[in-house]
């Protein structure tokens, strides 16, 4: 007996999607939900969207729901400096350094793909280390959230009749006027264009951080002229400016400087801004005051991508929100994510950085994180920075939580699912698991150990149960009385089959997959019904397909099917022995496996099939063999 067990996160979300102007129709096909803190929740979402033209579209979302409690708090977090990406579980690593461990995370600001450098600003333990004019998201110390224009603004006072308005760990143009650069940015400046440079250190004993709604008195110490890639110092900032920049009164405002000068670092922001202790710059506002915003920059294409958002509720809750354009799901639009925050309770919402948008989660149990969704360039993309939500890291305590993974998802009547049990103390930290651990449930039969096995003919749904003394978990999976769609495959290979071509006499092992909304559903071959069509062979209730023995060609399908929804595959049984020069020879299975698998053709003389099995491949037959494969 074969079984195709594959995790899948899925089930029913009580919340639904808004109607949108451009969708016809929108239903939650379900969703699955699991505690991650005291207050935080993690959610996998599936929807099934129906466009105006008819099209049945898949739609797959992680949603975060945090409220502010004492064990967890939301940070920004980036890479060891601003210049350059970091990918997430490296920044985790740095927020380990720190005494945190990640609940949950999403990747975060707007950046530079040449550079890495965030377009908004950033601040992380109550510091300044990026500006920026973009809208952010900005938390306070107790947890809550601000989401808006912060209105930073960088400037320096240096004696004239108005203060030089300064771009904070920028890189250098000849658009955007003076730099100024901390060792946040990175260890040099590493523009491509020569600059000007000015050294400055603080006055006193102040160190050289920049706070929000602060300032900050500076001397300079030293100047640098003609140069692309200039040293930052570790105690001090680097002013900075183009050679050919369009400030030509900028330029020699710098070059009027000299040594001892004293002058003054101003950070503005708007009210309220000033109590952040981690912000991220962010892109267009999705919802303000209660109402979906219509106008946006970045999406003029109304293309549906994978999408990253944050929002806060009307009771201060957090969303901490990704959807996918990957793994059976289509994304959104700009305007249809703004409904989607809106109905997800969001009286203001922020877009952030999407496309290959990154979901991380620590599973109860677990004592590291896992990526929980499907990111669209096929792995987690690095970032500029991240949005986490943390606790303090700490040593575990006695398990007082039971968790079954996978914690939910679709199952089909005979399909065996093997349970992974975790243990998590009373902080979500991960535990020892206790030693003696029984397993039941409704619908399942324990076949061996943590396995159980979907009973045959079950139907609404499979409930797994676990259970240690008084702790108990349970892990629920929906029979689907027809899935959307099935698929067949060869045992062992990935690729589904859109038509087979075998040897009489042969047998094959086909598998069948069943799929729900975009979900893989657990199933073993048994769960379906197989069929044969034409005199092609015969198959049994396993999916092992005997081939008819032929001397010529024989056309016929092969159907696999439950309830009402079957996949039929073409199929056509060739002779066993296709090349009149094979017979006898050592690697005749092998060439023959490989001309019925495609990847081997041969040649045709006289109305016979030749392969010259003892004749050199040249280069080209070769590189073509090994693209056919």
């Amino acid at each position: 007996m074969k079984n195709k067990l594959k995790r899948i996160a899925a089930s029913v979300l009580t919340l639904a999607l808004l109607a949108v102007p451009v969708l016809a129709a929108a239903e939650s096909v379900g969703s699955n939900s699991l505690n991650v803190a005291d207050g935080t929740v993690y959610t996998y979402s599936t929807q099934a969207v129906t466009s105006d033209s008819g099209k049945q579209t898949n739609l797959h979302e992680n949603i975060f729901t945090y409220k502010k409690e004492a064990q967890v708090r939301p940070v920004v977090a980036f890479g060891s400096t601003l210049y350059g990406t970091s990918p997430m579980n490296k920044t985790i690593k740095t927020l380990e350094e720190q005494g945190y461990s990640m609940v949950a995370g999403i990747n975060g600001s707007f950046f530079d793909r040449a550079t890495g450098i965030p377009y908004g600003i950033v601040v992380t333990n109550s510091i300044l280390r990026s500006g920026g004019s973009a809208n952010a998201v900005g938390f306070l110390a107790d947890g809550s959230a601000l989401i808006g224009d912060p209105t930073v603004a960088v400037t320096l006072d240096y004696g004239a009749d108005a203060p030089l308005a300064l771009n904070y760990n920028k890189a250098m143009t000849e658009q955007n006027g003076v730099l100024l650069y901390s060792q946040d940015y990175d260890t040099r400046t590493k523009n491509t264009i020569e600059g000007y440079h000015v050294i400055v250190r603080p006055v006193g004993s102040r160190a050289a951080e920049l706070r929000l709604g602060q300032s900050l008195t500076v001397e300079v110490v030293g100047m640098v002229e003609d140069t692309k890639s200039c040293s930052i110092p570790e105690d001090g900032f680097l002013l900075a400016v183009a050679n050919d920049t369009a400030y030509k009164s900028a330029l020699a405002a710098l070059r009027g400087m000299v040594m001892g000068q004293q002058m003054t670092l101003q950070v503005t922001c708007a009210s309220g801004w000033e109590n952040v202790t981690s912000a991220a710059g962010g892109g267009d506002m999705l919802v303000e005051n209660g109402q979906v915003c219509t106008d946006f920059t970045l999406d003029s294409a109304k293309k549906m991508a994978a999408r990253t958002a944050i929002g806060v509720t009307n009771d201060g809750s957090l969303i901490l929100y990704t959807c996918d354009e990957a793994g059976n799901s289509d994304g959104l639009t700009l305007a249809q994510l703004a409904e989607r925050m809106l109905a997800l309770g969001c009286r203001t919402a922020l877009n952030l950085d999407g496309g290959g948008s990154a979901a991380g989660v620590t599973y109860p149990g677990y004592a590291s994180g896992a990526t929980a969704n499907v990111p669209s360039d096929g792995k987690l993309r690095e970032c500029a920075n991240f949005i986490f939500l943390v606790r303090q890291k700490q040593d575990a305590g006695a398990a007082s939580k039971l968790y079954l993974y996978p914690f939910g998802g679709y199952a089909l009547p005979g399909a065996k699912l093997t349970m992974t049990i975790k243990a998590a103390d009373s902080s979500y930290m991960a535990a020892a698991v206790p030693t003696s651990v029984t397993f039941g449930g409704t619908n399942v039969t324990q076949t061996s150990g943590s396995t159980v096995t979907v009973e045959p003919g079950a139907r609404g749904a499979a409930t797994v149960t676990a259970a240690a003394g008084s702790l108990r978990a349970s892990a629920t999976f929906e029979i689907p009385a027809a899935p959307t769609s099935i698929t067949i495959k060869q045992e062992g290979k990935n690729t589904p089959l859109t038509a087979l071509h075998i040897a009489g006499g042969s047998k094959t092992d086909l598998t069948a997959t069943a799929w729900y909304y975009g979900n893989q559903v657990y199933s073993a071959d048994e769960s379906f019904e197989w069929a044969v069509t034409g005199e092609i062979g015969a198959i049994d209730e396993s999916g092992v397909f005997t081939a008819a023995k032929t001397g010529t060609d024989l056309t016929g399908t092969i159907t696999a099917s439950y309830g009402e929804t079957s996949f039929t595959l073409r199929v056509t049984v060739g002779s066993s022995q296709p090349f009149a020069d094979t017979k006898g020879h050592w690697a005749e299975g092998y060439i023959t496996e490989l001309y019925y698998a495609g990847t081997l053709q041969g040649s045709t003389k006289d109305g016979k099939l030749y392969y010259r099995p003892d004749a050199s491949m040249t280069r080209q037959e070769f590189i073509v063999a090994m693209m056919r494969y």
